[in-house]
């Protein structure tokens, strides 16, 4: 009786064992997604793609134990393209053409068991073709900003394409502009401030494009006015301003006189100007949604400030005397005044440097006169002033 049930497991084993052996069929890939060529050669014909476009695409196979061994045989995938582990052909084909190509599938030795594996290899020959990609060319995620109240254009362009047609996907655009739907410009006057976000598309009738882009509206963006002026040898330091715009902001600047450096990050002017010239400086800024606004400004570099030389006309006593004083080089206005030594009855005006009065008592007088600028330079000099007897005028 043992015996009798021995053979009885033994052969319904091996039955139930050949169910299985025979249940695994032969791998194979299947005619989809790829169209099979029923004219010419075997060749399985995939859907195209297009150049910087993602494309992705799964080959399916059957029979054997479902758990294969994918591989490319002498590669010709189209550039960008790779075969992964599990039949998707995937990534960003980048270069147009026709590409040829076999792929090769096997069972996996050993699984799910070994009596599934079939030794068998199954190959295919598959064709895809990479045609240009229509594709908006302004990549950029950040769009130049508007000004509230001032005009605005950006035209957008694609390539791959023709006769196409743009409009706003999904968002809104700011308020006061709008896109043309047959030449992709977006123009207007925006009306109101704020950040926009918004899809761009753009179609042939069989290929399309769609790109996200942000719009900030700001208040205009403005220098704030200045008249700066230097001097020769005498440190320089002047910082821009701006109104408006989005904060930060970077600076440039051109014309920037000699001794003098100009930083983009602060725009501050600063340093020692070497010699005296009348400047113009062109100065921009732009704020960090790409608004830019630029002046142009009179940058005057004037020679060292010093007090003229020269014999001061001689005073008599009763006389009137009036004389003025000059300046070389130097920026206005000027501050005069005078040290102790001046005659009787002759004083110092302190904004025009005129010597002037009647001299009271005769004699040769010296003193020292200092003039300042509106800059914070002095000068000084050492002066003479002889006084006779007598009642004549001397006047200048």
């Amino acid at each position: 009786m043992r015996k009798i049930r021995l053979f009885l497991l033994i052969a319904g084993a091996a039955a139930i064992a050949g169910v299985f052996a025979t249940s695994a069929k032969a791998i194979a890939f299947d005619d989809t997604p790829c169209r099979p060529d029923v004219v010419g050669p075997t060749i399985h014909y995939c859907p195209s793609g297009e150049t910087n476009k993602a494309y992705s695409l799964q080959i399916q196979a059957h029979g054997g134990c479902d758990v294969y061994v994918w591989s490319n045989p002498g590669g010709g995938l189209p550039p960008g393209l790779s075969l992964g582990s599990a039949g998707l052909i995937s990534g960003t084909p980048t270069t147009t053409g026709k590409y040829i190509f076999w792929l090769q599938i096997q069972d996996t030795f050993g699984v799910p068991a070994s009596w599934c594996t079939d030794d068998k290899a199954s190959q295919r020959q598959f064709e895809i073709d990479i045609v240009p990609g229509l594709q908006i060319q302004q990549r950029q995620s950040t769009l130049t900003g508007a000004q509230l109240n001032q005009a605005y254009n950006l035209q957008f362009t694609a390539t791959g394409g023709s006769s196409l047609t743009w409009s706003v996907a999904s968002g809104s655009l700011p308020a006061g502009l709008s896109l043309d739907p047959s030449t992709g410009l977006l123009s207007g006057t925006p009306t109101a401030l704020g950040d926009y976000q918004f899809q761009i598309k753009t179609t042939d009738g069989s290929r399309s494009d769609i790109q996200t882009y942000n719009l900030s509206v700001v208040e205009p963006l403005r220098i704030t006015k200045f008249t700066p002026i230097a001097e020769v040898g005498r440190p320089f330091d002047v910082t821009l301003a701006a109104t408006g715009g989005k904060a930060p902001y970077t600076w440039s600047a051109t014309g920037v006189p000699a001794g003098l450096t100009f930083d983009a990050t602060t725009g501050k002017i600063t340093g020692t100007p070497t010699a005296s010239t009348a400047a113009t400086v062109k100065v921009t800024v732009t704020d960090s949604v790409g608004v830019a606004t630029s002046m142009t400004v009179s940058l005057a570099v004037v020679d060292r400030l010093t007090v003229k030389r020269g014999a001061l006309p001689a005073a008599k006593v009763g006389g009137i005397y009036s004389f003025r004083l000059t300046t070389v080089g130097g920026a206005r206005p000027f501050t005069w005044t005078a040290l102790k030594g001046l005659p009787a009855g002759i004083k110092l005006n302190a904004k025009t440097g005129r010597l002037y009065g009647v001299a009271k008592k005769a004699g040769t007088y010296r003193f020292r006169v200092q003039v300042a600028d509106a800059l914070g330079a002095h000068a000084s000099l050492s002066m003479v002033l002889k006084v006779s007897a007598g009642g004549a005028r001397a006047r200048r």
